[in-house]
């Protein structure tokens, strides 16, 4: 059965174009498909798309800079290639694109969830012949139409300026208002990050070998006995901007966002105890013009040498077994691949599998 796009918001379609990037799309230029035979992560044939103009697409700020940084710069440089930059990953804008015809982007980062739910209607289910998955860390794992571009810690993130002397250790210390006062920040987007329902639950004392399927009354009602202290962060950069801004002692949020405000002078701690460990996806748009770029992208991408620069730039976690990245202290303690022990991996069939009824629930509850 189709499924039903969420509507986009007057702050989401606000912000769907990065400045710089308002043209999209892509010029299809002669490519030697021969020349990608036999990939090799993070290599690509010099001068072998020399001509083409193709666009990536991600979720804006500081992570994407880290993205464009690593992959796409060297990309052009090697390949010939000018790489375009978007976002951020939207899928019923990719939805328009898919079913007018008139596809503008070619690669996107997105979320395993919502690549698995739209797979083979509005991304293109991938040939593995042609990109080079064997460095990928066992157990990360990919999909029919998306392989990991990254992991990171979707979960609770404390002021340790504020709670240093009495830092919480789990879910139901995020829900704890008693002992732990403060602004908590959430997903207020009308399809949450894969986890948020999860992790009310986890505070209210579900065990995780026993959250599916989702008790989502339970989950809502969790949330409403804290509501008089949230607050609604709608994208990545947003979460960034309220921690430096003071608007939030707890935050479940993304890592990197996270890592940024701590570049920016804030002091925020992860809590690992049943945090979610999620990948972000590199995908191709069904109908893309530039297929044979956006495959090469992807492989290039997934270089050890690639991932780890990724991984010293956004904080984020990368998906390479051979990529040593250089971190400083910060840096090692949200590297998730460090601290695996109690977390809990991220549903991603699960959300892919009931993503209408889970948008509607959480849209609901925002509206309530």
């Amino acid at each position: 059965m189709k499924k039903t796009l969420p509507v986009i918001g007057a702050l989401g379609a606000s912000a769907l174009l990065l400045t710089g990037c308002m043209s999209g799309g892509g010029s299809t230029a002669e490519v030697d498909a021969s020349v990608f035979e036999n990939p090799v992560a993070g290599e690509v044939p010099a001068d072998s798309l020399d001509g083409t103009t193709m666009t990536f697409v991600s979720y804006g700020g500081e992570f994407q800079t880290g993205q464009m940084t690593a992959f796409a710069d060297p990309f052009s440089e090697i390949t010939g290639a000018t790489v375009l930059e978007d976002g951020p990953t939207d899928m019923a804008k990719l939805q328009a694109q898919v079913e007018s015809g008139n596809v503008t982007w070619d690669v996107l980062d997105a979320t395993p969830a919502k690549v698995e739910a739209y797979c083979g209607e509005i991304f293109e289910p991938l040939d593995m012949d042609r990109i080079d998955t064997s460095k990928i860390p066992e157990g990360v794992g990919s999909g029919e139409c998306w392989v990991p571009s990254l992991t990171y810690m979707y979960g609770l993130y404390y002021n340790a300026d504020v709670y240093g002397d009495n830092p919480p250790t789990g879910w139901e210390d995020f829900f704890d208002t008693e002992n732990f006062p403060g602004t908590r920040a959430i997903d207020g987007r009308n399809t949450p990050t894969p986890g948020t329902l999860e992790g009310a639950l986890m505070g209210d004392g579900v065990a995780p070998e026993d959250l599916y399927p989702l008790d989502t009354d339970r989950a809502l009602e969790k949330y409403r006995s804290i509501e008089d202290d949230l607050v609604y962060w709608t994208s990545g950069a947003e979460q960034t901007q309220m921690l430096q801004g003071g608007e939030a002692d707890l935050i479940f949020g993304w890592a990197g966002n996270i890592f940024d405000a701590n570049n920016g002078g804030t002091n925020y701690k992860p809590v690992y105890e049943q945090a979610i460990v999620a990948p972000d996806t590199f995908s191709i748009t069904k109908g893309s013009p530039n297929t044979e770029a956006a495959y090469a992208y992807i492989n290039f991408a997934l270089g050890a040498e690639q991932q780890a620069q990724m991984t010293e730039l956004t904080g984020y976690s990368n998906v390479n077994v051979d990529a040593k990245p250089e971190l400083d202290e910060m840096g090692n303690e949200f590297d998730i691949s460090q601290h695996m022990d109690g977390t809990v991996p991220q549903n991603a069939v699960y959300w892919a599998e009931n993503l209408d009824e889970l948008t509607e629930v959480w849209t609901g509850y925002l509206n309530s």
